[in-house]
């Protein structure tokens, strides 16, 4: 059972890890939302990635993720390490970070600072700009 309410109108709930709730707004669109507070570390993101990679490929087609940054409270070296590493571009064609604070945009900017995501991935404000930029960025064909 997810324990927060969708964070984008006609998104629908498809499961939840031990820190974060996944919601589908297109087959191909995959919102992540950490619990508020989330002091994000290598094991939490390897279960969250986990869940990303099940979903993409059960699904059959690569996916986009956008991810919402503003309820992160901290996030370490091995989170980031495992992020970029594991977002497998035959599943993912882009990340979209929704970083509406200053504590977030500066996680969200660590992370590309430091890390080489294999995947196109970009620093958004909103979710409505972060959607936006993720439609850009699906692949030809897809639906």
């Amino acid at each position: 059972m997810l324990d927060s309410p969708p964070p984008v109108a006609g998104a629908t709930p498809v499961g939840r890890t031990d820190n974060t709730s996944y919601y589908r707004l297109d087959p191909d669109l995959l919102l992540v939302v950490p619990d508020a507070g989330l002091k994000d570390n290598g094991a939490s993101a390897i279960a969250n990635t986990d869940f990303q990679l099940r979903y993409a490929a059960e699904l059959g087609r690569p996916v986009a993720v956008v991810v919402h940054m503003t309820s992160l409270l901290s996030q370490d070296a091995d989170a980031r390490h495992t992020y970029a590493e594991r977002m497998d571009p035959g599943l993912f064609y882009a990340a979209a970070l929704v970083a509406g604070n200053p504590i977030s945009r500066a996680i969200a900017s660590f992370f590309l600072g430091l890390t080489r995501p294999k995947i196109p991935t970009r620093v958004h404000p909103s979710y409505e700009t972060a959607i936006a930029w993720a439609a850009t960025m699906r692949p030809a064909g897809s639906p």
